[in-house]
């Protein structure tokens, strides 16, 4: 299930505008995917609580340029490098 919702991370940012990573817009769009999708396996408030809290690990470490530069890498490299986010943010619920 873990890999699920690591695709399904990738999946939302790769298909959102890469040129306002982490403006309030660009966070509102990956919101949206990540809890349209994360609902069905999470139940809506697991869902919020996950995609919030994994924007926010993102948005932590990486400035906007850094993460443009990631999701432009091969969905492997970017399931490596973010996984941080989506463990700690299923390990926190």
């Amino acid at each position: 299930m873990i890999k699920k919702f690591k695709i399904l991370l990738i999946f939302i940012v790769l298909q959102t505008s890469k040129s306002i990573a982490f403006s309030p817009e660009y966070e509102k769009e990956i919101y949206i995917g990540c809890y349209a999708n994360s609902k069905t396996y999470l139940g809506a408030e697991g869902a919020k609580q996950y995609c919030l809290c994994t924007i926010n690990k993102l948005s932590d470490r990486f400035s906007n340029d850094e993460i443009d530069l990631i999701f432009k890498r091969k969905p492997e490299e970017i399931i490596k490098v973010t996984e941080f986010a989506s463990v700690y943010c299923e390990n926190n619920k």
